[in-house]
């Protein structure tokens, strides 16, 4: 099946460093500004805290019906992802279109950048790759940005 849910997200550094900062401060602006969504079709995909959007980009999807740059989040309200966490969600839908010639790919797993930095990515793993092989091929991808929080009651 052409869906995926985001299980184990990777957050870029300079991004979590962004987070930890703002705590201690009112930002003025938003944090996550020009982002995108964007899909690898690398299999050796496996995005860490450290991974620059400049080398992922290199092997970024080039299906038929894929837009470089990937696809801008609509991120959601501060959300309860379960008892010890919060966070926000997106989801994105990529479907191949009719092209000649028609462009096919495999797809390992997804980023989100702003462009400059890494702010979270994840590899679909043992999930597998989705194929857009032809026409009409697609995936609907649901992505969960978590903050864990260790809640304790004094």
């Amino acid at each position: 099946m052409p869906e995926r849910t985001s299980n184990v997200v990777t957050f870029g550094k300079d991004f979590a460093k962004t987070i930890v900062t703002a705590w201690k401060t009112n930002p003025a602006a938003a944090l996550i500004v020009g982002a995108k969504i964007r899909l690898s079709q690398d299999p050796a995909f496996a995005p860490t805290p450290l991974s620059d959007p400049a080398d992922l980009e290199t092997q970024e999807c080039d299906f038929s019906g894929y837009t470089a740059g990937g696809y801008t989040p609509v991120l959601s309200a501060p959300l309860n992802l379960s008892t010890t966490q919060v966070g926000l969600d997106t989801e994105a839908l990529a479907v191949a279109a009719a092209a000649t010639p028609f462009v096919d790919n495999q797809c390992y797993g997804w980023w989100i950048d702003d462009g400059t930095n890494l702010i979270a990515g994840e590899a679909f793993g043992d999930a597998g790759p989705v194929a857009f092989a032809s026409p009409g091929d697609f995936l609907a991808l649901t992505i969960f940005l978590p903050l864990a929080l260790a809640l304790t009651v004094a």
